[in-house]
């Protein structure tokens, strides 16, 4: 990933809520599977699922009003 990649991503990472950020820092970067997160969170893996999702489209919307042109899949 360039440079200006990694701050966009870090930036809109920042504008999540706190456990929206770790529940995707612990799937995407340390690896854990939706139920370890869920455990760690005392709540069900659909729900981390949720929350997972909504955040994902967080990040997409934010990147999209940064980069208009971007294609985010």
């Amino acid at each position: 990933m360039e440079q200006t990649q990694k701050i966009l991503v870090s930036d809109v990472l920042f504008k999540l809520d706190d456990r929206e950020q770790g529940i995707l820092k612990l799937y995407y970067w340390a690896g854990f599977t939706e139920e370890e997160i869920a455990e760690s969170y005392q709540i069900t893996h659909q729900r981390v699922h949720q929350i997972k999702e909504r955040a994902l489209e967080k990040c997409k919307k934010l990147i999209n009003e940064k980069q208009p042109c971007a294609i985010i899949a």
